[in-house]
Formats: C-alpha cells, structure tokens, sequence
C-alpha cells in the first residue's frame, strides 16, 4: 500500500469545513482537499457562517481565512475555542497576511497552525494531513479511552461484590458474636486483594485475605479466579491447612510463572473460644487479648503458586471474648516512610496500640487515616485491612 492509499484508507471519512468569503479560493481548496481523497468538505463565507456549520457539520479541521466580512478569522476562533466540545478542533488559518504580530496573535486565539496566501498546494497537502491524522488518533484515544473508563468501573463493581457486604456482616455478628469491618483500596481502579468470610458451622467462621503478587486488570481476575475456588472448597473451611494445599496445587498448575499469591485463612471458633490460623506468605496477623498488648501471630509458609511441594502449617491459639484480631495486605508493612524506608511490622503493631478501640469500624478509620498520613499520596500496592472484634 503506498502513501496515497493508506491516506485514503485512514481519512476518507473525515470532515474537512472551508471558512472562506473568496469563491475562487474555495474552489482551489475544494479541489486540493479532493485529490487527498477528502470529498466530505462544507463551506461557509464567514466566521458566523463558520460558527453555525462546525455546530451542524462537526468537522474534523478547519481551514479558516482571516479577512472576512461579518466575522473575521480571528473572531472565528475566539468564539470557537470558549466552547469546551472545540477547543481540541484543528484550525488552520489561511492568509497573505504574514507580519509576526498578526501570526502570534492568532496562536494566541487558538489557530493550530498558519498556510500563507497565495497557498503552496503541496504545503496545504501535507500540512493538513499532519494535523487530521493527529486529530482522529486523538479522538481514537479519547473514545478507547472512555470505553476503558467504563469497562473498568464497571469491573471494579463486580470486584467489590466479591467482598463481604452489610448482610454477611450482620450474620457474623448474631450468629457467631464477632464484629467485623474493613478497608479495601487498590492502588488502580482494579486490584489483587481480595478478602472473605465463609461459615463453617454453627459456632466456627473462616476468614480470609488474599493477596495476588501484581497490580491492574490481571490481578484481579486472579481474585475471581481463587473466588470460584474458595466456593468449591467451602465445606472444607473447617480444615484450613488442607484448603490452603489444594488452592496451592491450583494456583501452581492455573498461575503463569512468577505469578503468585499470599493468603492467610482463620477460623474463629466461639464455643471453644480459639483461633486457629494458617498463613502461606503474608503478613503475620496482629492479636489482641483483653488487656493485653498487641503481637504478632501464626507461622509463615510459602506463598501459593510457587512449589507443589508446599506445606502449611496449622496453628490454634485461645481468642477470649474481647479479643481482636486485625489481618492485612502488606502495603502497610512495604510501603515507603516520608525518607523512603519500609514502615514495616513494628510500626503496624505500633499502628494498632495507637488507634485500638472497641469498635471495628472506628479502628479501620483510625488505621487508614495514620497510615495515609505516614505514606502520603497515590497508593503503590492495594490495601486492605480486616478487623475484627469477639
């Protein structure tokens, strides 16, 4: 395909206005602008004229003379860049007038570029091919750009209703005696985190937190991949260490390599008042027993996805009433202090002395507000945050 034929193929559609009061210079334009293969072409004898078609005919440039009657080019372009929809719309202006301070008052008004009179065709010809392909690239952009916006939002809806919502929160606290609440805020409009509650039984709760090594679109179809997992693997809740190997074994056989997850799973058993936990790869949980001081708990295991070979270990500790478990993702521990170093986990622990209360939802409020104060600006890994109260 040569040059002139991939123009034909990309322009042939486009929308070309004339603003220009000289008949004779119109058709000479009309006839360049056909050899292009631009045969879309309206005209107007004025700026007024002008202003009226860019509303009717939506062109994709302009080519505007300055010495007109009624409205001159100048007041063409004023008018048309105070409104918003125009302001992006290529202007070429087409003139014998050729004095610097005529020219950069029209830059000043919005012409994107000047073509002296009497006109050079070839000049005319490769000048508006400039700017129209720039033009339709950019309105390409601008469309994928906003399909995007609303493929994503409506992504994260769907991601955000993976999470625990008011009603599962409602029967944790009537049925099992816990209140629950939680943050999660990924680093993009999509995320790798994911967290969970599942029944047990009548007196035993599993939660969970996931992280998917990532960030973005990929992520997050992880989390509603291991989702659909986790629901397959509900009965077995009861057993966390076995349901941690079997969602290993899958995620190494369905992850590409380098690809893998952190996740902790525990379960809360009311009537034995204990907490049993494993933990493959992620933060150690921070336990709180009444009146005493919070630490870390739970063994550390590799992170699902990298070895068949991986083994979690289970371990069950007491958790009396008014006990308060908080698990999370580790931004909290990675992310940077204000001279660039790791907060790490004594600062977490250090976090959870400082805003601790009664009230789940108050401590999460309190965790995110310290935490963006300490690491302030865009979020660089997703954060999550689970608390909860027996």
């Amino acid at each position: 395909m040569d040059q002139q034929e991939e123009l034909a193929v990309d322009l042939a559609q486009a929308k070309v206005l004339v603003v220009e009061d000289n008949e004779m210079n119109r058709i000479f334009a009309c006839a360049v602008l056909e050899s292009m293969g631009l045969t879309n072409v309206e005209c107007a004898r004025d700026g007024r004229e002008g202003l009226e078609k860019v509303e009717s005919f939506a062109p994709d440039i302009v080519l505007l003379d300055l010495m007109m009657p009624v409205m001159n080019g100048e007041q063409f372009l004023v008018a048309l860049r105070a409104d918003p929809r125009y302001r992006a719309l290529p202007v070429l202006v087409l003139s014998a007038v050729i004095d610097q301070t005529t020219r950069n008052a029209l830059f000043a008004a919005g012409a994107n570029d000047y073509i002296g009179k009497p006109i050079d065709r070839r000049e005319l010809v490769a000048r508006v091919e400039v700017h129209l392909r720039s033009h339709l690239l950019l309105a390409d952009l601008r469309r994928y750009r906003d399909r995007l916006a609303v493929d994503l939002r409506m992504a994260s809806g769907m991601q955000n209703a993976l999470l625990p919502g008011p009603a599962q929160m409602r029967e944790a606290r009537d049925r099992y005696g816990l209140s629950i609440n939680a943050v999660f805020n990924p680093s993009t409009e999509l995320g790798g985190d994911l967290w969970g509650l599942v029944p047990v039984d009548d007196h035993r709760l599993a939660l969970y937190t996931v992280d998917f090594s990532g960030h973005g679109v990929a992520a997050s179809i992880n989390t509603f991949r291991l989702h659909l997992l986790l629901q397959d693997l509900d009965a077995q809740m009861g057993f966390p260490d076995a349901v941690l190997e079997k969602v290993n074994v899958t995620l190494k056989q369905l992850l590409p390599r380098g690809q893998f997850a952190t996740m902790t799973l525990v379960v809360i058993d009311r009537q034995e008042r204990t907490l049993s936990l494993v933990n493959a790869g992620g933060p150690a949980p921070i336990l709180v027993e009444p009146g005493g001081e919070p630490h870390l708990v739970g063994g550390v295991g590799l992170p699902l996805g990298i070895s068949l070979e991986a083994r979690y270990e289970l371990v069950t500790m007491p958790f009396p009433p008014g006990s308060q478990l908080s698990l999370y993702s580790d931004a909290l521990i990675d992310a940077p202090d204000s001279h660039g170093n790791p907060l790490g986990e004594d600062w977490v622990l250090d976090l959870v002395r400082q805003v601790l209360t009664d009230d789940p939802t108050e401590t999460v409020a309190g965790v995110m507000s310290v935490f963006t104060s300490r690491s302030p600006g865009e979020f660089a890994d997703d954060v999550t945050w689970v608390q909860v109260v027996g």
